[in-house]
């Protein structure tokens, strides 16, 4: 993988993965449906790993060093102005700032990896609310980075349309746009620890258990009534 070789500009350092998101039970997941983490980046090019030597820092909207990039200083790609007024100063050519983790996460600057194969199979999987618990997952819902202050009091199926697919799924009910089962996923590419077909049971036997006793406590959505 040309990305994880020594001696990057980091300019564009991530492998990104392409995702197929499980929806709190490995047997629930949308059809063709793909999101694009995790990403990973050679330690050199990571802030407070590389060397800001060869990689001089660039401008952010928090005190200059921290949040988001500014345009021109590396925001979705653009370095223009980075070129400009952190590289030439320094007669430096080539090379590029060191990533914040969260700049990791969202911003622009590496190549997405899928399988050759006929499907385009996944290269990562995404777990997404694979909790314990309907509290455990109010908790989150209520105390993340975008809050739902309804989230302590409304049905799990009224959060948003992925925890609506996973209740629906937990119910046997599935649409046009979501698999039938984790079987009907295309491709050559399967979380290996649920092919065990015994754990793939067990996780969805919890979160069954997790919506009956969410809807016997917080109802059904109005809209279904």
């Amino acid at each position: 993988v040309p990305q994880f070789r020594p001696g990057q500009d980091c300019k564009a350092p991530k492998v990104i993965a392409s995702t197929v998101v499980f929806e709190s039970s490995p047997e629930c997941t949308w059809k063709g449906r793909r999101w694009f983490h995790p990403d990973a980046a050679l330690g050199e090019c990571v802030d407070q790993i590389g060397d800001t030597k060869l990689h001089p820092s660039t401008k952010r909207n928090k005190w200059e060093s921290h949040g988001m990039r500014l345009n021109g200083y590396g925001n979705y790609g653009n370095y223009s102005r980075y070129e400009a007024d952190v590289l030439k100063p320094l007669n430096m050519t080539g090379q590029y700032p060191l990533w914040l983790p969260s700049e990791i996460r969202i911003e622009v600057g590496g190549a997405l990896f899928q399988k050759e194969d006929e499907w385009k199979s996944p290269t990562g999987y995404h777990f997404h609310n694979f909790f314990m618990s309907g509290e455990e997952i109010r908790f989150k819902y209520s105390t993340y980075g975008h809050a739902d202050p309804y989230a302590r009091v409304k049905s799990l199926r009224d959060f948003d349309s992925k925890l609506m697919m996973a209740v629906m799924c937990a119910l046997g009910n599935h649409t046009e746009n979501t698999e039938i089962s984790f079987e009907s996923i295309s491709g050559t590419s399967r979380p290996i620890y649920y092919l065990n077909e015994e754990a793939r049971q067990a996780r969805h036997n919890l979160w069954q258990d997790i919506v009956r006793r969410d809807e016997e406590k917080y109802g059904q959505s109005k809209n279904d009534e």
